[in-house]
């Protein structure tokens, strides 16, 4: 007879040795099991292709200064990601992102304008995150709302409350050069938005991956009723991460209206699409329970390099549309291909 205190050291126990295929079913592994195993390599080896590619076409590809606005362009879809990463991861997903990219810079204007305070005008555009995450968590939580359901509901609440608010731009009346600094600026010659993306980045590495809370969120996306037998308080985890998931998608909207220098009501259509096909395309599982930041670093980088390479080659830049639906599809194929070498691994 187990001591209670033994359950969920004993839980994840079981979690973990699910998780991790064992040396024989490696050895004995074919594509799909290394399509699990080095997804990160693999996409690395695509990335690398694809920007030698578009390095043929043009040489300004290599040149520092494209590659500088690469990054400076994949830091606010980074910063999302890894919010949406570890959502996913839990088994949940937020497809409200893209509207609140857009309310939090208006309203994130509109109050520096009022103010003359940046320092306001960021305060209130995080606020507005972390409030959307929380009806978004208690939406999900205590009514019961598929996720999906419940977060296209939201998007479409704040894309008309956006318009209600304040129907033309938000432009930056006072001009302050502290806030335009945060989405153009330079530390160095390194771009701010970067640098904010790196900390972030870093910082939630550690967490996702060294501490009792990435454990848990990976216990509650890989099964959530052995999660609860285990103690843990999976409806209060999860409105967290739906919290951190929009401050992290408010963070990436306060950078936008930085670069942009106003507050576009229409601003962030698609953004949602484009993270989640990128995380999923990193290696994340919409069934939840996998998931790598690594990945999705990776998954976002292949996205924005492949629009960079279309606006230098010329390109007609529609084709963005047109290659993000396609990723969508190459993404949940590939997951579910993930998904049955998983269990092929596990099964050995």
């Amino acid at each position: 007879m187990h001591s209670a205190s033994s359950i969920p050291e004993e839980a994840e126990c079981i979690k973990w040795s699910l998780a991790v295929p064992s040396t024989d079913s490696i050895s004995k592994g074919s594509f799909l099991t290394k399509l699990v195993l080095f997804n990160e390599i693999i996409l690395v080896a695509v990335l690398v292709v694809i920007s030698a590619a578009i390095s043929i076409g043009t040489s300004q590809f290599y040149s520092t200064t494209n590659i500088l606005n690469i990054l400076r362009d994949s830091s606010m879809a980074i910063i999302a990601g890894i919010g949406m990463t570890m959502l996913l991861i839990t088994g949940e997903v937020d497809l409200s992102i893209g509207s609140l990219v857009a309310f939090v810079g208006v309203v994130t204007m509109d109050i520096i304008n009022k103010t003359n305070s940046v320092f306001l005008g960021v305060l209130a555009g995080l606020s507005l995150g972390a409030l959307t995450g929380l009806i978004n968590g208690l939406v999900r939580t205590k009514l019961k709302v598929n996720s999906l359901i419940g977060t296209i509901a939201m998007m479409m609440i704040l894309r008309g409350s956006v318009y209600l608010y304040k129907l033309e731009a938000a432009q930056n009346y006072h001009q302050l050069s502290s806030f335009y600094s945060i989405g153009n600026g330079y530390l160095g010659f390194m771009p701010i938005p970067v640098i904010i993306m790196v900390i972030l980045y870093v910082v939630f590495l550690i967490i996702l991956y060294r501490t009792v809370l990435g454990r848990r969120l990976y216990a509650t996306g890989g099964n959530e009723i052995a999660a609860k037998i285990s103690g843990i308080k999976v409806d209060n985890l999860k409105i967290l991460t739906f919290v951190a998931n929009s401050v992290f998608a408010a963070i990436s909207g306060i950078i936008l209206v930085s670069r942009m220098n106003s507050g576009q009501p229409n601003a962030g259509v698609g953004f949602e699409l484009m993270v989640i096909s990128g995380v999923i395309l990193g290696g994340t599982s919409l069934g939840g329970g996998e998931g790598t930041l690594v990945g999705t670093l990776v998954g976002l980088l292949i996205l924005r390099v492949i629009n960079n390479g279309i606006i230098i080659l010329r390109w007609n830049q529609d084709l963005q549309i047109v290659i993000s639906g396609l990723i969508i599809i190459l993404a949940v194929f590939i997951d579910n291909k993930r998904k049955v070498a998983r269990s092929k691994i596990i099964t050995k």
